[in-house]
């Protein structure tokens, strides 16, 4: 692990945000970006996110660090070169801002960041990041968490997103009150504000997952 030599506030929650290790086409992406850090660190929020140092990621984690933050960054082994290159830019790429844990997979990341947390943010990205943000929401469904699922939904990013979801509930894939599982906001005081007062959809299936014993011996 590599910390700062400045110890951050204790925040009061740590948020995992999902995002992107590209800064986007559009250079409003990343400011957008450290708005969410900077309005984090307003109210003593701390950040777990994938690690990296580059796009999306590298911006709000390099705002938080910086600002005097808490700043956990999961990231496996194998990716560490692809999402920490060494690039030009406003993100110092070759930095790792705050406390950096390496771990074995992607699962383990993931399971990693759910257990740090206490709710999630998506902000826009590619196939990783829809994969996390979609695997968090089935395990909000599947009542394995009750933490708010927030999307940053930048310049409209995630509109055909809430479309398709929309399309398959109308179609019968998804129950009608899976939509309330994600809360969608514009700006970054929208999203915070909403977490704060996320409420999980009160219909999701009530499963006992810690009642469950793991069979040892399946075929």
């Amino acid at each position: 692990m590599t910390q700062n030599s400045t110890t951050p506030a204790t925040p009061q929650k740590f948020i995992t945000v999902f995002c992107g290790a590209s800064p986007g086409r559009d250079p409003e992406y990343v400011e957008m970006a450290k708005d969410l850090g900077r309005e984090m660190l307003k109210r003593n929020y701390g950040l777990v996110y994938g690690g990296g140092s580059y796009g999306l990621m590298g911006a709000i984690a390099q705002t938080i660090h910086e600002g005097g933050g808490k700043v956990i960054g999961v990231i496996p082994e194998a990716l560490k070169k692809i999402e920490r290159p060494e690039l030009g830019g406003d993100v110092k790429n070759d930095e790792v801002f705050g406390e950096e844990i390496v771990v074995k997979d992607m699962h383990t990341r993931k399971a990693l960041m759910n257990k740090l947390c206490d709710g999630f943010i998506t902000m826009p990205g590619g196939y990783g990041t829809m994969e996390e943000l979609l695997e968090i929401t089935t395990w909000s469904q599947l009542s394995i968490h009750t933490k708010p699922v927030m999307l940053f939904n930048m310049k409209g990013y995630f509109e055909f997103l809430l479309k398709f979801i929309e399309h398959a509930i109308e179609e019968k894939f998804v129950v009608d009150w899976s939509a309330g599982v994600m809360v969608a906001g514009s700006t970054a005081q929208e999203v915070l504000d909403k977490f704060e007062v996320y409420k999980p959809p009160k219909s999701r299936f009530e499963l006992k997952w810690h009642d469950v014993e793991t069979k040892q011996n399946f075929v």
